[in-house]
């Protein structure tokens, strides 16, 4: 066994009977440790320790069974002041042991069964049956993608309907209890530092991550996410609220990562500053209790530890509109993700708070909530909240309540739509849906936004986004449009999702976006459609 992408002095090896161990430091003196082993199982295989490795003669062997185990000493729950934020948990060494001893008691036959029974209970959940019109399933797959065009109206349905199966492999594969949430590159991050620093980016990408989750079936793995943020954000975010915003509740901003980094980072104020990230994530949270219905979860989790402390947090940081005097209240200073200027009363912000305020409610009265002074401020400050939705003078949904939003801009973030999609206070609770005003301002803001290739990127998550909004319109040619282009200029040969048209870094997102885009355009939103 070797680490090929560390430095040998921070790794050791051993060797001993059927079974090879590597261990590992990720930074010598102040580093995470890990620990595996590879053990040979089976009767009648021998083997034998050489130069520090396991040595297997090949004479008389058609087939060899290897268990791998691994572990490391991060334990998400020691990120708090009584464990001095450390997130350091036990040796991993027993659990490594334990795990491969465990698998080593059944055969090859054994351990492939109950994988596949695993998995087949989760991918079975949905499914999505696709003709293969053009027989593309005696064709690999790198070939179909790379002779697939967007400009083929037809597209592949064949193709597409793998893709969408894969995002839901991925996320299957990515997200388990006592795991953490795919970050920007999931598991499959092939390098020791990679873009980003694998992070989770919070102000699409991570949300984009769950697009799929709920509605086919997968909402009950995402108790990672769950306990990532309760464990990872809360108690540090609380500290960055009380710092920075003198603010009860907990906050946490766009680049985070999993040892409970919740400030600002030294940067551009556009992309820096962006303390929505929870009010964006809390989207999830509501959305996993509709699916589920469970109200043990909310009563224990859902709402004292995620809901109420962000609702809370959001309370204290409204402000009356002092520019145009119109008695609502607005966030102050603030800025549209990764895009203008530092303002007031950004639409994006505006439209989480609308969405957090009103879920919170919603939860505070199936939780049976006790505490009158903090439902009473919730109501009073939604009734006076602005609620992100102004029409601008060339038909756009601003993107700041000033009104000041360039025509054919083509950045990459639809940050005025979160409403729109993959939120609801535009389309649901101000009845976008049948109002016939704020589907066309979503459409002309689509339509100045482009197709999601611009001067600031080419990235496969801008492009599935706008596919979403456009089938939340009806509009399928535009939506399946985007979802053909997002293929042609993002799919690797393998089918991950490159940030810079085919080229790296790999951004998982999209291929999480894809299947969320798909749902978008299998609902028949029956208003619109009647319409």
């Amino acid at each position: 066994m070797e680490n090929v992408q560390s430095n040998s002095s921070l790794v050791s090896t051993s060797c001993a009977r059927s079974q090879i161990s590597l261990d590992g430091i990720t930074q010598a003196g102040i580093g995470m440790t890990y620990k595996s082993t590879a053990r040979l199982v089976g009767k009648g295989v021998r083997s034998h320790c050489s130069s520090g490795g396991l040595e297997i003669p090949s004479a008389g062997h058609r087939e060899l069974t290897l268990v791998v185990a691994a572990g490391t000493n991060y334990d998400e729950a020691h990120g708090t002041q009584a464990y001095n934020f450390s997130f350091r948990g036990a040796d991993p060494g027993p659990y490594v042991q334990s795990a491969a001893t465990a698998a080593s008691r059944k055969s090859a036959e054994e351990l492939m069964s109950a994988h596949v029974t695993d998995y087949t209970a989760l991918a079975g959940a949905f499914t999505l049956d696709l003709p293969d019109t053009q027989n593309s399933s005696n064709v690999e797959t790198a070939d179909l993608i790379a002779q697939y065009a967007a400009n083929n109206t037809g597209g592949d349905p064949f193709l597409e309907s793998l893709v969408f199966d894969y995002g839901r492999y991925l996320f299957i594969s990515s997200s388990r209890d006592n795991s953490l949430p795919p970050n920007l590159q999931g598991k499959w991050a092939q390098y020791l530092s990679n873009a980003w620093g694998a992070d989770y980016h919070s102000n699409i990408n991570l949300q984009m991550n769950h697009w799929p989750v709920d509605q086919t079936g997968l909402g009950g793995l995402q108790g990672a996410l769950w306990d990532y943020m309760t464990e990872t954000w809360a108690p540090r975010g609380s500290e960055t609220a009380k710092l920075l915003y003198d603010a009860p509740g907990w906050v946490v901003h766009d680049e985070v990562n999993i040892f409970g980094y919740s400030g600002m980072k030294t940067g551009d104020e556009y992309w820096a500053d962006y303390p929505a990230s929870a009010a964006w994530m809390m989207q999830h949270v509501w959305d996993y209790y509709d699916y589920s219905r469970d109200t043990v979860w909310l009563a224990e989790q859902g709402y004292p530890k995620l809901l109420k402390q962000i609702a809370s947090f959001w309370l204290s940081q409204l402000q009356q509109d002092q520019y145009f005097h119109d008695g609502t209240l607005v966030v102050n200073p603030c800025s549209s993700p990764e895009h203008g200027p530092t303002t007031f009363g950004c639409t994006h912000w505006q439209q989480l708070i609308y969405q957090v305020f009103e879920t919170t409610l919603q939860a505070a009265a199936i939780v049976n909530e006790t505490d009158t002074a903090f439902l009473h401020h919730i109501t009073s400050s939604l009734a006076q909240l602005d609620k992100g939705l102004h029409i601008g003078s060339w038909g756009q949904v601003q993107e700041w309540k000033l009104d000041i939003d360039v025509k054919n801009d083509t950045h990459r973030h639809l940050s005025n739509l979160v409403g729109w999609f993959p939120g609801w206070s535009l389309s649901s609770y101000l009845d976008g849906y049948t109002n016939a005003t704020i589907q066309n301002a979503v459409a002309t803001t689509l339509w100045s936004r482009g197709i999601g290739i611009g001067s600031d990127a080419n990235a496969g998550w801008e492009k599935v986004w706008r596919s979403a909004c456009w089938a939340r319109l009806n509009e399928t040619e535009r939506a399946y449009y985007e979802l053909r282009l997002t293929i042609q200029e993002n799919w690797a040969p393998n089918a991950l999702s490159m940030y810079s048209g085919k080229s790296e870094p790999f951004q998982i997102d999209a291929n999480f976006g894809f299947p969320g885009a798909v749902l978008s355009m299998l609902v028949c939103l029956s208003l619109i459609c009647l319409a």
